[in-house]
């Protein structure tokens, strides 16, 4: 199996079939709002600073692909959409052109495009040797320098890994590459679907990473994913792994809430629209993250990436007048009320 084949075969589950977790705790958050809020639709302002550049909109394009042919147009229409709404973009996992030069375009593809914030993209895993060596100092910063990019992601995807038929199972020595690394670059050390723990994101603090995608469970499931391309390959191991650990992992808000370690923070994994991102920024995130909704607009057109941007920003310029808020500072003030099997977890923390 191929990295560039697999790419392929993420896209396809991912945007045709249910691969979601049961259950969304985003939804679990409410928002207490103002009947007389004393705000200007058209007055309020969105912009933002993250990590020193400036976004008209506290959005990620959050890391999904590249690294096959077929890939290359859906990075080129979420680029063109990000550039025109000023919004970050983060690309998938940039082994694919590490290993093979010519996948390189894939990726390279966003630098035409004037997005304000990039960023590049390197798994956890490849941080130390599993049964191939160990992802170079050179290999990664070809990968930072074939974006062009501001930051470089870090993803941490254990649950992926170990239900994928070509999964890698050793983990020692990635908390030492990841603090070499921070001295070098901006790193944001980014979960994709599990959650980080309070331990975790002190030591990412410690280890010196710029800040914490929180990723987690509410959105995607990459145990589901990777369960279902097992079946399809007949490895009845891993696919019984994948549906074991197919809702495994730390609520998204609760990501966010253990994440809050005075870092910059993205709220990400199960955010899919501008109320939910309104969410994740009450409860402490500089960005909101989405990727699947992304993925299957970038899928249709650039067009279609556009308007998801536009809609993304009325929904969230919508909580914001409702609850008095003129500017994104004004959101951290915002009365909260936590339901559901979310405040099963607040309880416990």
């Amino acid at each position: 199996m191929t990295v560039e084949k697999r790419k392929l075969e993420h896209i396809d589950i991912i945007s045709t079939q249910n691969v979601s977790h049961d259950y969304n705790y985003w939804d679990d958050v409410d928002i207490v709002q103002r009947s007389m809020p004393e705000v200007n639709f058209d007055e309020i302002d969105t912009t933002t600073t993250f990590l020193g550049k400036k976004l008209k909109l506290p959005i990620l394009i959050s890391s999904m692909t590249g690294g096959h042919p077929d890939t290359k147009k859906i990075n080129e229409n979420l680029a063109r959409g990000a550039a025109e709404a000023g919004i970050a973009m983060g690309v998938g996992s940039e082994r694919a052109a590490i290993l093979n030069k010519k996948m390189g375009d894939s990726y390279s593809v966003v630098t035409e495009y004037d997005v304000p914030f990039r960023i590049a993209n390197v798994g956890a895993p490849q941080l130390i040797r599993q049964s191939r060596n160990a992802l170079t100092d050179d290999e990664i910063e070809y990968a930072v320098r074939l974006i062009k990019a501001n930051a470089l992601a870090i993803h941490f995807n254990f649950v992926q890994e170990l239900s994928q038929p070509e999964g890698d199972r050793n983990a020692k020595g990635i908390k030492n590459r990841v603090g070499k690394l921070s001295k070098k670059y901006k790193v944001i050390a980014k979960e994709t679907g599990a959650g980080f723990s309070m331990q975790d994101a002190l030591d990412f603090k410690q280890l010196g990473v710029s800040a914490i995608d929180t990723g987690g469970r509410s959105g995607t499931s990459f145990a589901a994913v990777e369960s279902l391309r097992s079946r399809d390959k007949a490895d009845e191991k891993k696919e019984r792994v994948g549906r074991t650990f197919w809702n495994w992992g730390i609520p998204s808000p609760i990501s966010l809430i253990y994440s809050n370690v005075e870092l910059p923070l993205i709220a990400s994994g199960g955010i899919r629209t501008g109320l939910d991102v309104f969410r994740g920024l009450a409860m402490g995130a500089s960005l909101g993250g989405l990727a699947s909704t992304f993925l299957k607009a970038a899928l249709q057109s650039d067009k279609e990436v556009t308007n998801l941007i536009s809609k993304l920003e009325v929904e969230l310029k919508s909580a914001m007048m409702l609850t008095g808020c003129s500017n994104l500072r004004d959101i951290k003030k915002v009365r909260r009320v936590y339901r559901g099997r979310l405040i099963e977890w607040m309880n416990q923390i």
